[in-house]
């Protein structure tokens, strides 16, 4: 085995086709082979993905990914000595179950780049309230609400397609032959399913989305940076409509008050009696009022 090129390099990267041809590797490709022969990695290809095993000195994730119905296999091999000693950890966010940052890393190569990802589709997500979640629940409650939406996402995802924890409260889905009416069905079904879940930290859960099809860039990169701005623009309108609620109710507020102040001045203080008629039809909106402010806030 080549223990060199791991001192060299570190982690070994492979993308393969259902046909065992290498789309690219970051070590020479006869030392590929080599490493694919003597790891066994051919004949666990059979097994249902994604999957880790230990062979030798080495730890080895196999997962798949379609590109115009083609599947492709993307390998990475880590030797035991390496940053990790478990290659599971190494890869899974313990908090999601989604592929993390670091596979993302890897993964994220010239490969990404390839001509055929006309078929491609991204979906970055992003919690909107986790500030105050954490502010007015605690972090073990932040930590409950990330876990949740990343539970969300691989729920809602089919097995071909991508879910990782980009950053801290962030997440990127990476789909096969999705349109923007299909990746919006994709959001729909996660916020479902991260409506479902609320009750487990006691508040709910907000996030925003953007998204991003190949047909419209070159490379995978460009697409990230689309759909980011996507969704930094769901999150401007949702803060504008925010204002605007919440200058909505401070004038509703305002009415209630005018309106309470008129109805005082409406009942005599010396006893006599007041127009019955106008102090019910002062009493009835003043209550419209109240309703209506309870049910915004």
């Amino acid at each position: 085995m080549h223990e060199g090129n791991f001192e060299t390099n570190g982690v070994i990267q492979i993308v393969m086709n259902r046909e065992h041809k290498i789309c690219y590797s970051n070590i020479e490709y006869r030392m590929t082979y080599d490493y694919l022969k003597e790891l066994n990695i051919l004949e666990n290809l059979a097994v249902d993905l994604p999957i880790q095993y230990t062979s030798d000195n080495y730890f080895v994730n196999i997962d798949g990914f379609y590109i115009t119905d083609q599947l492709y296999y993307i390998i990475v091999i880590n030797p035991k000595n390496y940053k990790c000693c478990n290659c599971n950890k190494a890869l899974i966010d313990t908090a999601t179950g989604l592929y993390n940052r670091n596979y993302w890393e890897q993964m994220n190569s010239e490969f990404f780049c390839h001509p055929e990802l006309k078929d491609i589709s991204v979906i970055l997500i992003d919690i909107d309230n986790l500030k105050k979640i954490n502010d007015n629940y605690g972090h073990l409650a932040g930590d409950k609400a990330i876990e949740i939406v990343g539970q969300a996402i691989k729920r809602s995802i089919r097995k071909e397609d991508l879910g990782i924890r980009y950053g801290g409260d962030e997440f990127l889905v990476l789909l096969h032959k999705q349109g923007k009416k299909g990746l919006n069905k994709v959001i729909q079904r996660i916020e479902k399913e991260i409506n479902k879940s609320t009750m487990e930290v006691n508040a709910d859960i907000h996030v925003s989305a953007g998204i991003a099809c190949s047909e419209y860039f070159d490379n995978l990169k460009e697409m990230i940076k689309t759909a980011d701005k996507d969704l930094y623009k769901e999150k401007r309108t949702k803060q504008e409509e925010k204002r605007i609620e919440v200058n909505d109710l401070k004038n509703l507020k305002q009415n209630i008050e005018k309106m309470k102040n008129e109805l005082d001045r409406k009942i005599p203080k010396d006893g006599s009696n007041a127009s019955s008629k106008e102090v019910l039809k002062l009493s009835r909106e003043l209550d419209r009022l109240i309703v209506k402010y309870l049910n915004n806030v």
